[in-house]
């Protein structure tokens, strides 16, 4: 089995409401209803992804010749360099009109022949799903790669994160800055103080909640919930902006934070209560238990012993029958002793 670990997906504001405009603007019709993704590897584990088109059967889409060579697409190839000067094809999209976000056949294979384009060459690809059913839409991530397609396997479920902001463009490059407001001005509103309230509320019914104000004005909630998965403790953050504006969640494994992801965190609103986000959270953080257990094995083959020995201290906590986590747990203590 391939012990690499999945990469985490990025996605800007502006590329996450464009796609959610696909959603809105019409139905499926029996048939594939998606696109192409455009962006880059920020680095060796994200991808990044900034803008994205819709593709139709007139342009091959769907069908076992499709080809990148032969799409229509060289528009929105240069309206996404000139966001970001690197960026290129780098996966699909589709819609499902159910709750399911494993790949149809048909999508499967689309997302196989784009791979396997041998003028492009992929290491892998974003796999985008938009869930929209009953009112309600959600986005999965996946990344599927040479492995997958040689044995006819899904996509890897994997993290997907908006980032903070839009890409700047050369205007605001050119803009002088905004002088930044009081850490802690946020917490002035008496409306925001009352969120809060109700938050910590809420949270204290299933959790252990202890909450600190950061220096950088950061409202900081470390939760341990009261019955299963008792031994584990992660963290969410509130800023400026919210609710309206995402919180944030992370783990701390040794002294290193590990950003945690999940579908109401991506698809955050400020009609959810964080209690139902860190619920969700929970349920994410026991089901891609193998990505920390990936990325401990790859610490352990650059010989970096402590982090490989706090991701699999965090692992076992949460878990502690997860396959391979205490013998690598054991691989990677011995040389700290």
């Amino acid at each position: 089995m391939s012990t690499d670990t999945p990469p985490i997906v990025l996605i800007t504001p502006d590329a996450k409401a464009a796609l959610e405009a696909e959603v809105k603007r019409g139905g499926i019709a029996g048939e594939l209803t998606g696109g192409l993704l455009f962006g880059y590897p920020s680095d060796e584990r994200h991808r990044l992804v900034v803008s994205s088109v819709r593709l139709h059967k007139d342009v091959g889409f769907g069908q076992r010749d499709f080809a990148l060579n032969q799409t229509r697409t060289s528009r929105q190839l240069k309206h996404a360099q000139r966001l970001v000067p690197e960026a290129t094809y780098c996966g699909v999209w589709y819609i499902h009109r159910t709750p399911h976000q494993q790949l149809t056949a048909e999508e499967w294979t689309q997302t196989q022949n784009l791979l396997e384009d041998p003028d492009f060459r992929f290491k892998d690809l974003v796999c985008l799903v938009l869930c929209f059913y009953q009112g309600e839409l959600n986005f999965y991530a996946a990344s599927f790669n040479l492995y997958h397609s040689a044995r006819s396997q899904s996509p890897t479920p994997t993290l997907l994160q908006m980032t903070t902001d839009s890409l700047p463009t050369q205007a605001d490059a050119a803009r002088p800055p905004t002088p930044p407001p009081a850490p802690t001005h946020w917490l002035d509103s008496p409306d925001v103080a009352a969120r809060l309230r109700l938050e910590h509320e809420r949270l204290a019914q299933a959790y252990h909640v202890e909450s600190a104000l950061m220096p950088d004005g950061q409202m900081v909630f470390r939760l341990t919930p009261k019955d299963k998965h008792e031994k584990l403790a992660f963290y969410l953050t509130c800023g400026p902006g919210f609710p309206g504006r995402a919180p944030g969640a992370f783990l701390l494994a040794g002294d290193r934070q590990h950003p945690l992801s999940s579908p109401s965190l991506v698809n955050w609103s400020e009609k959810q209560w964080l209690v139902e986000m860190a619920d969700e959270l929970v349920e994410w953080l026991a089901w891609t238990l193998d990505q920390y257990v990936a990325a401990a094995e790859e610490a352990l083959n650059r010989e970096d012993y402590q982090e490989a020995a706090d991701l699999l201290t965090t692992v076992l906590r949460i878990d502690p029958r997860t396959p391979r986590a205490a013998r690598l747990l054991a691989r990677a203590q011995a040389p700290l002793r």
